[in-house]
């Protein structure tokens, strides 16, 4: 047996060796000899050398072993051996030279029952295994940062984070939309969204949000739908609807500028060819529902069945991501002033239209719906009868029209659809760990 393969079997082999963690071994330990653990990403094996590519957490390491050495990608090794600076060509400032090694458990990991390039379907299937890739991988580092930049601008601008539940006994967006509970005899829902529960603290501490799972019971199958998705919802008080969609854009400069200064290096090195959303603080357009669909008709874009639109038409997905790309060149936009019927009991009414905003950006359509809410008691009773929703459920929400009301807004968030944008995916799958849909619900 050559002293590569040698086995580390036990602490006495180990000694003279530092543990640490894959992560931490840097340039600055040229010289030290050094033992962690990590999996092989790549192996590519000589006749008297082997390189391999070895990975933990988002940190990659090329290690050098002597001889013709062998293993399949994923398997887990202890290893250890000396940093040395890399003379190569590559971009590695160092490497590990490997003195001895160890496959923990013994045994070489199985070959993959996909790869980073096979159909979508599988993929899914094995996104348990998928998101060891370099693409998915990044997609959870990205995903992550996301969460802590939203996080960073609320906690910036004093926001108080909650949690409300998820299971509830009212609706917000429509009962034929609900996912039932039997929750101990009594006909429950998964949330569809938190906003009413945000409308309840926001008046005790002025601006509330929240970032929690909501569920749409929709048979939708296109690139932006999922049954289950990350929800982020904020509640402001004493507001009006200018400063609501001032600080929705405020948001969205902060986030879209902030991510790319956390993840813009780690994206091109996954997808060199990558181009960042514009992040300028130039002033978001805002156009009314009637002005876009007047847009739409002079530029003779049609419904996805052919027909041409016109006023009091619901915009569709596609439609929306052509507004974006032709009136806004592909920066975000305001939708608002919709049509009285396109919007819930809650929403506050005009004249003629709602005081409701949806956020379009690029590739995706809508991302942000927003409005301010109805504070009028009377009018909130108006509205569950148009809709033909018993309030009785509704009595502690009925409360804050009558204690103390006040002018408020917030809005929701749909966090996979930002992700999408930001990263430029072609569809929602790839902005989520595992995606739920309607014919979907593993792993």
């Amino acid at each position: 047996m050559d002293e590569i393969t040698t086995k580390i079997d036990n602490l006495n082999v180990k000694s003279g060796y530092k543990p640490v963690k894959l992560k931490n071994i840097s340039k600055d330990m040229v010289g030290e000899k050094v033992h962690f653990f990590g999996w092989v990403s790549k192996c590519r094996a000589q006749k008297n050398v082997s390189f391999m590519d070895i990975v933990s957490g988002y940190s990659t390491i090329k290690a050098v072993f002597k001889g013709c050495v062998k293993h399949t990608i994923h398997t887990s090794l202890h290893i250890c051996g000396e940093v040395k600076e890399n003379l190569g060509k590559d971009k590695s400032e160092f490497e590990i030279v490997v003195d001895s090694y160890e496959i923990y458990l013994g045994k070489q990991a199985p070959v993959l029952p996909i790869a980073s390039d096979s159909n979508k379907d599988d993929l899914l299937k094995h996104g348990h295994l998928a998101i060891r890739f370099p693409e998915r991988r990044l997609f959870l580092e990205a995903r992550s940062a996301l969460l802590k930049v939203i996080r960073e601008y609320f906690d910036k601008k004093e926001y108080t984070e909650v949690t409300p539940p998820v299971i509830v006994q009212t609706q917000v967006e429509g009962g034929a939309t609900l996912f039932k509970v039997d929750y101990y005899g009594k006909t429950s829902y998964l949330t569809q969204s938190s906003q009413l529960y945000l409308e309840t603290v926001a008046p005790v501490v002025g601006s509330a949000y929240c970032i929690m799972p909501s569920f749409r019971a929709e048979k939708s199958y296109t690139n932006r739908h999922l049954t289950e998705y990350t929800h982020v919802e904020a509640e402001v008080t004493d507001i009006d609807f200018e400063g609501l969609m001032d600080g929705i854009e405020d948001l969205m400069k902060f986030v879209t500028k902030r991510f790319y200064e956390v993840m813009i290096d780690k994206i091109k090195q996954v997808y060199p060819e990558f181009i960042e959303k514009d992040s300028s603080e130039a002033p978001y357009l805002r156009v009314s529902h009637k002005e876009a669909i007047d847009f739409l008709i002079k530029k003779e874009h049609k419904k996805p069945n052919g027909e041409c639109y016109k006023q009091g038409d619901d915009i569709s997905d596609s439609s929306e991501r052509f507004l974006v790309k032709e009136m806004s060149k592909g920066r975000p936009m305001f939708l608002t002033n919709f049509p009285i019927e396109h919007k819930p009991f809650y929403v506050k009414r005009s004249d003629s239209s709602v005081y409701a905003c949806d956020l379009l950006a690029a590739g995706v359509g809508e991302i942000l719906g927003g409005s301010m809410r109805e504070d009028d008691y009377e009018k909130l009773i108006e509205g569950f009868e148009r809709e033909k929703i018993n309030p009785e459920p509704y009595y502690w929400y009925l409360d804050l029209a009558k204690y103390g009301p006040s002018s408020h807004g917030g809005w929701g968030l749909g966090f996979e659809r930002l992700l999408c944008t930001l990263m430029s995916y072609d569809h929602i799958d790839k902005a989520c760990l595992y995606p739920r849909k309607p014919d979907r619900c593993t792993p």
